[in-house]
């Protein structure tokens, strides 16, 4: 099964024609156009949670994470997809994952299917707009067959790994394949290969140096796009020494915490690295740089999304609300000032083309353009989004102003976990229960989750209209998808690589 039979919402007429559709949805912007294209940077930290970050926890060493913060436009209401699958479909294609039937969980190893092919890419628009565009780093996207992979799916290069999760050293995944790729070139040109020689180098470093060299060699006749997904922090918990001596050494929590904030440091030190590229190219005045988390943080992990509740692949806020940052001497004028405005995962692909040049007709795409709201420092066009429709777990969950309505069970683990050195937790500990169906919480009086008030008289009205518009987008829902395990591709077969073309 390929999955290439999903597609968009149901309002298209057939599969076939969404790609051409979609060619249609991107109109240009004559007044954006006109201007010089800015070089596009994105860096998504992996699992990285709320309060892994310097500026909401001393303890963590993350000085150029905080740099971008203090200098640029911190998305305090910033959410993405409970988990690593969903929300890079998300990112990438402008639609909620429940329209793909990747809404369940991640993509795994053997796995015969990918984020549908019927569904384009932000990249690929930059492509059109004469983009030279890369990724580094972590793709989780699916890669059985070769145009399931990224540089059939707007990236001109691609380095780095298939899979959700390895060995940071060796690159050894799943059925003990090794899973560091170099692929490159476009059409007749597109090569694929395995890159052994990075066998034994730290991955972050080993994205950082390839991120840091795409910039070095960028012909500066034509605007950047580079997408750097590192793999850090996900498990396992790996780092050389020096950065847990140098960095984390006075963690007072588990060592779980302390391992995590080393993960964290080399990360930060990596983006520092790539930060001053950028500059000594001379691209800082004419760039915009993204920094976001995939979802919340593993607290089994010793990361924190404190003071949110729960963790990485709940429902919970810990779980879907993300570390997020834009940064931009050119366009962000403003700054440094903090955005509350509700941004989604999907609202990045026309928020991003619209400050490429590109405007995108948001009535057939989840995505909405924010981008002129964020610099203008003015109310977000969001009013509500889906967090998740899970057919398979039986929940969801839908925001609507200020509001969070919850369908059974958002997950576990569901409390309050790992404050920063100092804080006490002052709440109590959550034991396993049965919930009620529905869960009702205000997020501006209550951000932390801890009260539901569904059962008052004076919000009844207010849950039964959050029901309807769920039932609504429900009915719109992909069934999640069952894609069978293929032995066929197992890495002994081919040489002990992850590679495609087996399916």
């Amino acid at each position: 099964m390929t999955m290439t039979r999903v597609g968009p919402p149901t309002t298209l007429s057939s599969v076939t024609t969404i790609p051409l559709l979609l060619l249609l949805l991107v109109t240009p912007s004559p007044t954006l156009a006109a201007k010089k294209s800015p070089h596009i940077v994105v860096i998504m930290a992996d699992d990285l949670g709320w309060a892994d970050v310097g500026f909401r926890d001393s303890q963590m060493a993350t000085p150029n994470i905080d740099k971008l913060a203090e200098q640029g436009v911190n998305l305090t209401s910033s959410y993405m997809q409970q988990v690593c699958t969903p929300s890079r479909a998300a990112f990438l294609s402008g639609y909620y994952p429940f329209r793909m039937g990747l809404q369940n969980s991640v993509l795994t190893a053997l796995t015969n299917a990918s984020m549908p092919l019927n569904f384009r890419t932000f990249p690929q628009d930059l492509q059109d707009l004469g983009y030279s565009t890369h990724m580094v780093g972590k793709w989780h996207l699916g890669f059985c067959r070769p145009e399931m992979t990224p540089t059939y799916r707007g990236f001109d290069t691609f380095y780095g790994m298939y899979n959700g999760e390895g060995d940071y050293y060796t690159h050894i995944s799943k059925w003990n394949g090794y899973d560091l790729q170099n692929n490159t070139g476009q059409g007749p040109t597109r090569s694929f290969s395995a890159d052994w020689s990075a066998k034994g180098t730290y991955s972050t470093e080993l994205f950082t140096d390839r991120a840091v060299d795409i910039i070095e060699k960028h012909d500066e006749s034509k605007p950047l796009f580079l997408f750097l997904s590192y793999q850090a922090v996900h498990g396992p918990l790996q780092v050389p020494e020096r950065y847990v001596t140098e960095y984390c050494a006075d963690v007072t929590n588990d060592g779980n915490r302390k391992v995590h904030c080393a993960m964290t440091a080399a990360m930060d030190q990596g983006i520092g690295k790539v930060m001053k590229a950028l500059e000594d190219r001379g691209f800082d005045g004419n760039l915009i740089t993204l920094f976001t988390s995939d979802n919340g943080g593993p607290v089994k992990l010793g990361s924190s999304n404190w003071p949110l509740r729960g963790s990485k692949i709940t429902l919970w806020e810990g779980g879907t609300r993300a570390v997020t940052i834009l940064h931009s001497k050119k366009y962000l004028r403003k700054a440094p000032y903090t955005w509350k405005g509700l941004m989604h995962a999907v609202d990045w692909y026309p928020t991003l083309l619209r400050a490429a040049g590109k405007k995108v007709d948001g009535k057939r795409m989840d995505g909405i353009d924010n981008w002129r709201r964020i610099v203008r420092r003015k109310v977000s066009k969001r009013k509500e989004f889906v967090y998740n429709i899970d057919d398979v777990k039986n929940n969801a969950a839908l925001r609507y102003k200020r509001y969070k309505l919850v369908l059974n069970k958002p997950g576990s683990p569901d409390g309050w976990y790992n404050p920063p050195a100092g804080v006490d937790n002052h709440h109590p500990e959550v034991r396993r229960r049965k919930y009620p169906k529905y869960m009702l919480f205000d997020l501006k009086k209550d951000p932390e989750e801890t009260t539901d008030i569904s059962h008052k008289a004076k919000h009844g009205k207010l849950v039964e209209k959050m029901k309807k518009k769920l039932q609504k987008y429900t009915s719109k829902m992909i069934p999640s998808t069952t894609a069978k395990k293929v032995p066929a591709g197992k890495p002994k077969k081919f040489g002990g690589v992850w590679t495609s073309g087996w399916c």
